[in-house]
């Protein structure tokens, strides 16, 4: 399987940026995240691979209620634009064949109570100072997990970002968790729902 590894151009690559939430919705709908749908009434969480359109929670209680898309395009399209506003962002993409398979993207921050509220982890800025780039997401479409594309997108990405030090949430059981410890990334917190914030140091 020929892999490339393309810097997008966010405000003129349409295409990528569709492209890019498909893969998204995908990934993201899966282990360990399950993030595929939602139940409106009781807020439970299913994966995409959930056959069954209405909350099985729900029934259990004699309640009939269709589920939604945790992530729906526009939410993603908009999260993504957001996103690439911010300082000094990077988006790549995997792509074979043309098609995309898999996508990471990030931009720096610099350690504060704010950033710290934001990631879940209130007393980062306690232990950690200064600029970061961080990797906000990394996506790979099942059929493609565990092949490296991962581990590409991520090199690829921390290569051409300009800061010495990455920062990153995540799942402690994922294939992300793993992969950035074994580059050398190391657990810098533990917080909420099974996520971890790591560091990595990239010089």
């Amino acid at each position: 399987m020929k892999m490339r590894i393309n810097i997008v151009e966010p405000f003129k690559q349409l295409a990528l940026v569709e492209a890019i939430t498909s893969v998204y919705q995908q990934s993201f709908g899966g282990e360990p995240w399950n993030e595929g749908w939602l139940c409106p009434v009781c807020e439970k969480v299913f994966a995409l691979s959930h056959s069954d359109k209405t909350c099985p929670e729900c029934s259990k209680h004699s309640r009939t209620v269709l589920l939604v898309e945790y992530w729906p395009r526009n939410k993603v399209v908009s999260d993504f634009y957001h996103e690439m506003q911010k300082p000094d962002p990077i988006c790549v993409v995997a792509q074979s064949d043309e098609k995309v398979v898999g996508f990471a993207w990030g931009y720096r921050v610099c350690v504060s109570p704010d950033l710290g509220q934001q990631l879940d982890a209130p007393d980062l800025h306690l232990s950690l100072k200064g600029d970061f780039f961080y990797l906000d997401e990394c996506a790979v479409v099942p059929s493609c997990q565990g092949t490296g594309v991962g581990k590409l997108l991520v090199g690829y990405i921390l290569e051409v970002q300009q800061q010495s030090q990455v920062l990153l949430r995540t799942m402690n059981d994922s294939r992300m968790c793993s992969l950035i410890k074994n580059m050398g990334g190391e657990i810098v917190q533990h917080i909420s729902r099974g996520r971890v914030i790591i560091r990595l140091y990239t010089s």
